[in-house]
């Protein structure tokens, strides 16, 4: 089973990381959800201490069971699903698939949409690259290009601490997840439960997510793609606008 962490009492929201990132990523706004709110933080399979199968090729629907499996061993049988970035994609996965029972979908600087091409062989560069060159030297190439050109420095060397938490096939195994992922569009358009978008407006990694969803909310702040560690009280106040439970 992966590795987590429980912080608060209240109704559950779990909280799933992205790429280049880690359960810790969420640090600096977790201890204020957890006033209200019973939160777990998950580090999926090959980052922290969280172990990889041997022999197994993980899709974004595997890493929603691995996290399914960790709310079972807590007794908890419904939460809000809150995912950045890949997140996102493991949280659309877990509802659209209904692998577990989520209450609430929160997407937090992520995606509906699948890979195209151009995407599938950059991220196969890409993971020759860290094959290649270690996780050290390609999180240093990387992680500025999460950040507005004004995010403080503290932020993203949080951040570049927080990726280089991860080993190689933990890296390689996320990319490739998120090559094989799919298209969740149509299901934000046509979801029975809440979804909540929180977007970046100087994000540049990831472009709007668009839909007239009737069960669609959505909350645009001044962050790039690290919102919760460049400025960590807008997420949380759009977080908590956002909650439904």
């Amino acid at each position: 089973m992966i590795t987590y962490t429980k912080r608060g009492e209240g109704p559950p929201i779990v909280f799933i990381h992205g790429f280049l990132s880690g359960a810790s990523s969420f640090e600096y706004i977790v201890e204020d959800l957890a006033a209200t709110n019973t939160i777990i933080s998950v580090d999926l399979p090959g980052i922290g201490a969280s172990n990889i199968k041997e022999g197994h090729t993980y899709t974004v629907e595997d890493y929603a069971r691995e996290i399914k499996e960790v709310l079972a061993q807590e007794g908890i049988e419904e939460a809000t699903w809150l995912g950045h970035s890949m997140g996102g994609y493991v949280a659309l996965a877990a509802a659209d698939e209904g692998i577990a029972h989520v209450n609430q979908l929160i997407l937090l600087f992520s995606s509906d949409l699948a890979d195209g091409e151009e995407a599938i062989a950059k991220r196969e560069k890409q993971k020759k690259q860290i094959e290649e060159e270690g996780v050290s030297k390609f999180v240093d190439g990387m992680i500025g290009n999460f950040f507005p050109e004004d995010a403080p420095e503290e932020a993203i060397e949080f951040m570049r601490a927080v990726a280089k938490d991860a080993t190689v096939e933990g890296m390689v195994q996320q990319l490739a997840a998120m090559q094989s992922r799919k298209d969740r569009s149509k299901f934000i358009e046509n979801a029975k439960i809440p979804i909540s978008i929180i977007e970046g407006t100087n994000d540049k990694i990831l472009p709007p997510i668009e839909t007239d969803g009737p069960n669609v909310q959505r909350v645009r702040i001044p962050t790039g793609h690290m919102g919760m560690a460049e400025k960590p009280a807008l997420v949380i106040d759009a977080v908590r606008m956002m909650l439904v439970h």
